[in-house]
């Protein structure tokens, strides 16, 4: 969250790559700051809380070259300098650690490891969902889904904002009149125009997309109900009116993509078919439609999926 009065040249400044720009630095820079550099990368955590003078023996420079690097870099000193080196590390530390193997991992070709990881990796993330839904009034949910004058389903960011639009994928096919939006302006502005009637469906697995609670919290403002698939007791959790609960856990591969969008769209799933088997028969002449308007596709195989 920005801080109040705080200028955009302000909160760039907090956000800098310092990572990036040390990289160019040891590209551009001069014999004894590329020798500093090198040893800033190698070992982080000691440069952003060591001394000034630790730092100058262990690079084998002077004290005022480590300035003349923190100003090079845009810093106005070497404090904001090992500032932003402790948030690198805060932020991305992992990140710049060669990942470890994993016991086991050695005897295994590229493609049964990654096949492994990735397939082990969806079980997991759609047991931990399963277990996660157990109390859930699903019913109560699809109930609200099925009667709602108008559905607007929101999400930001890569997975959130990929169940947005899959969800409507699912509902629109059923008869119901929904819209995503992704965009985090169209998600405030669509927000403040709705009434009694109305539902907002949330994505976040965070539970703290700041666009999505907004809009939800407009939303609820002018009477629109709200339902949010979101980590039990998060910002956007407390701010609607029925959660379905989200439950990740990652292992921790930083090279394997993360295994939380299977069971993100197994909530779209979940309230699709609670909502379709709600609604009932009248669901199925709107899926006939769908399915007949493929024909001009040749896609007349009645059993492959509709939509493709």
């Amino acid at each position: 969250m920005s801080v109040a009065g705080e200028s955009s040249q302000e909160r760039a400044q907090r956000t800098v790559d310092i990572i990036a720009r040390l990289k160019d630095r040891l590209e551009r820079g001069r014999e004894a700051e590329r020798r500093l550099v090198e040893s800033i990368l190698s070992d982080l955590q000691f440069a952003a809380h060591a001394s000034i003078a630790q730092i100058a023996d262990r690079a084998g420079v002077s004290q005022p070259t480590i300035t003349r690097l923190a100003r090079a870099m845009g810093f106005p000193g070497t404090r904001e300098m090992r500032f932003h080196l402790a948030q690198a590390l805060a932020i991305g530390g992992a990140y710049l650690r060669t990942p470890a193997n994993v016991p086991g991992d050695e005897g295994l070709a590229l493609s049964g490891r990654v096949i492994a990881k990735v397939a082990g990796g969806a079980h997991a993330a759609l047991e931990l969902m399963t277990a996660a839904l157990a109390d859930v009034d699903l019913e109560r949910m699809a109930r609200q889904i099925a009667r709602a004058s108008q559905i607007l389903v929101y999400g930001t960011g890569g997975g959130s904002s990929m169940a947005a639009v899959e969800l409507q994928n699912r509902l629109f096919r059923l008869g119901l009149h929904v819209t995503a939006h992704t965009d985090p302006q169209l998600q405030r502005m669509s927000a403040s125009v709705l009434s009694p009637g109305t539902l907002v469906i949330g994505f976040s697995i965070s539970g703290q997309a700041g666009s999505v609670i907004d809009a939800v919290r407009i939303a609820r403002q002018y009477g629109a109900r709200a339902l949010v698939v979101t980590m039990a007791g998060s910002p956007l959790a407390n701010a609607a009116e029925w959660v379905l609960p989200f439950t990740f856990k990652e292992d921790g591969n930083l090279l394997k993509p993360s295994s939380s969008r299977y069971a993100l769209l197994a909530a779209v799933d979940i309230l699709a078919m609670a909502t379709a088997e709600t609604i009932g028969p009248r669901v199925l002449e709107s899926l006939r439609r769908v399915r007949h308007s493929l024909a001009s596709q040749n896609i007349r195989d009645p059993n492959l999926p509709i939509g493709d």
